[in-house]
């Protein structure tokens, strides 16, 4: 509680920090490895970023291989007389046409359509790079939360041993009071009514340590269980400036992602200028014409869109109606993480003054539960009242270990809205 209380007053204005102890960080750094959705995400980014390369290679001649053959019949041909007597058949195509070439295809200005589809397909990438990250941050306040479950089960698991003992030693003074007929059988079934009820908490507690043994290994792939035993998440609280949180960073390369595809859809209403050339070997040249010859063919092709049917109008309309969408997702994000975050400063600080008042409560508990074991033996207290000064003791300190315990996770929660990577050294 102590050095919760000292970090409060080192403020750094503007900034955010929260750290985690070695071991759970190092269980965190374990789960972003192995945890499937983020190898997954990492895949999508992976391939995210490969389409900016698709996309520049627009800027990059297209080289083909061609081989044709056609039979044609019939085919053009005229009788050219040669002398009085003789005429000569004169055939313009042969029947076999054959045409072996390399064809080289360039683009040598689309009027900015290759540089919007790069400039979108980097947008793309950065999305796809602040989803995984969003997501290693959710993963990350996974594990912190598991972490720290079973620190507070063990916790509690303790004092439920605390308390079966507590009932034991009770059970011992009973017995002998008993034989000396100063209680009654009665008293003696209560007492082992209560270790059994303490029993069975401890097994359910018991219970929830095992259940979060086997979500830490479907996280982290290992059964991990914490050596730490201390609430000891500390952070240091600034300005609620949320441009960390991958979330707005996300919805912010959205909004560049759509304006880009704004752009691109804009840009199919431009012309576009090509430059093709090819070289090779073809038959159908005079005067043999079933000889192959080598040929080469260069030219420039302008293409202007006249009419698609409305599609161009269409797509920009819908670009322009995403890059709204982007914007208003945009803020509706970070509306959503103001909430969150006056939530959890609200549960931070009504989780500092019960752990304030517990400590008190304890105290008072504690030698209230003395007082009542002294009475108890001189006879002028009832079991009733040792029964319920011990309950009261128990729960003021499962009460403690649970205001620390949500405390934790709601310091882990204030650092995933603000995009602190509590888990790095």
């Amino acid at each position: 509680m102590r050095k919760v209380i000292i970090a409060v007053f080192v403020f750094v204005s503007g900034t955010t920090f929260g750290q985690a102890n070695p071991e759970l960080s190092g269980m965190i750094r374990h789960s972003l490895n192995y945890f499937p959705t983020v190898q997954e995400l990492n895949a999508s980014e992976s391939i995210s970023s490969l389409r900016v390369d698709v996309a520049k290679s627009n800027y990059l001649p297209n080289i083909n291989g061609n081989a044709v053959y056609s039979y044609v019949n019939p085919v053009g041909q005229v009788q050219i007389p040669i002398s009085a007597t003789e005429n000569k058949l004169l055939q313009f195509q042969p029947h076999d046409n054959y045409n072996f070439n390399v064809g080289l295809n360039q683009t040598l200005w689309d009027f900015g359509r290759t540089k919007a589809q790069i400039e979108k397909a980097k947008a793309d990438v950065l999305v796809a790079h602040q989803n995984t990250e969003a997501a290693k941050f959710q993963v990350a306040s996974q594990v912190a939360t598991i972490y720290y479950a079973m620190i507070y089960l063990r916790k509690s698991i303790e004092v439920q041993d605390s308390a079966i003992a507590y009932y034991q030693n009770n059970k011992k003074m009973i017995e002998g009071r008993i034989r000396s007929g100063d209680a009654l059988q009665i008293d003696l079934s209560t007492i082992e009514n209560n270790i059994d009820q303490e029993e069975n908490r401890k097994v359910e507690f018991e219970r929830q340590y095992d259940r979060q043994v086997s979500l830490m290994r479907y996280t982290t792939g290992e059964a991990a269980s914490p050596v730490g035993k201390d609430f000891d998440f500390t952070y240091v609280p600034g300005s609620a400036d949320f441009s960390n949180n991958p979330n707005v960073i996300a919805a912010t390369q959205r909004i560049a992602a759509a304006e880009a595809d704004l752009k691109l859809s804009s840009s199919n209403r431009l012309p576009n200028l090509s430059f093709q050339a090819n070289a090779g070997y073809k038959n159908a040249y005079q005067p043999n014409i079933e000889e192959l010859r080598f040929n080469v063919l260069a030219g420039a092709t302008l293409v202007f869109p006249i009419y698609q049917g409305g599609r161009v109008r269409q797509n920009i309309s819908i670009a322009r109606k995403n890059a709204q969408l982007s914007e208003i997702s945009r803020n509706n994000t970070i509306s959503t993480l103001q909430k969150d975050l006056e939530s959890v400063q609200a549960d931070i600080k009504a989780y500092d003054q019960q752990i304030k008042n517990s400590e008190g409560q304890i105290t008072v508990a504690k030698e209230t539960s003395r007082l009542t074991q002294v009475r108890y033996r001189q006879g002028v207290a009832t079991y009733l009242d040792l029964i319920s000064a011990s309950t009261n003791l128990q729960r003021a300190y499962l009460s403690q270990i649970q205001y620390e315990y949500q405390k934790t996770l709601a310091l882990v929660e204030r650092c995933r809205l603000m995009g602190v990577k509590f888990w790095q050294e």
